[in-house]
Order: structure tokens, then sequence, then C-alpha cells
């Protein structure tokens, strides 16, 4: 999950940049196709994002807070792309998937200090 996620953004911010792009030179149908394939790439994206504001020992939790905060993103987006020009309020939320997604894939994976692949959690944990 920790390469996947971000790679759904890095694809799906990709797709809404270039559907503007595509938009642009008159490729209406082009756009709407790129639009719809960075839809549920991104929309993926953000439920394991949400998913992992949550301890991983609850299952159900994880869940409702990754749909919960997919929703958040989606409703302001939406709201934002009232006031203006959909496309290109949605290529501006594509590069920042995109920004966060390249962030995202070149942090290094946590090391644990326990040679056992444990990590302490804080003094009470020991």
């Amino acid at each position: 999950m920790r390469i996947l996620a971000p790679l759904a953004g890095l694809v799906g911010g990709l797709a809404w940049i270039g559907a503007l792009a595509l938009e642009q030179v008159d490729r209406t149908a082009l756009a709407d196709a790129a639009e719809l394939v960075g839809l549920p790439l991104l929309l993926g994206a953000a439920v394991a994002t949400g998913a992992s504001l949550v301890t991983r020992s609850t299952t159900w939790l994880r869940a409702i807070v990754g749909v919960c905060f997919a929703l958040l993103v989606w409703s302001v987006v939406q709201l934002v792309a009232d006031g203006a020009d959909e496309r290109l309020v949605h290529a501006l939320v594509g590069a920042g998937a995109v920004v966060v997604a390249t962030a995202a894939l070149s942090r290094r994976p946590e090391r644990s200090d326990d040679p056992g692949g444990h990590r302490s959690r804080g003094a009470h944990a020991r």
C-alpha cells in the first residue's frame, strides 16, 4: 500500500493535468476520457491517505476515515470548481497530487531500531 497509493495519485494527477492540455487543443472527448481515468485513481489515493491517518489495528475505523477523507477532499474540490473553470481546478488538484505523490515515493521506508523488526511506540510500549 505504501507504493500503490502514491502511484495512483501520480498517474491520476497526470491524467487530470493532461485533460486540461487536451482541452486546450480542442480534444474534448479525449480530455473527458483522461478526467474519467484520473478520477478513480485520485479517489483511491485519497481513501488510502485517509486510511493511513488511523492506527493499523482498527480496520473498520480505517475504512470509515479513508472514505470520509476522500469525500471531504472531493467536496472541497467541487466547492472551488463551482466558482471557477472546473477543468482548471481539476488540473491544479492534479498538480498537487503529483507533488504529494512524488514526495511520498521519494521518502525512504521507516527503519526499525529493534533488530526483530518491531518499533517501540514510546515508553509505555516496553
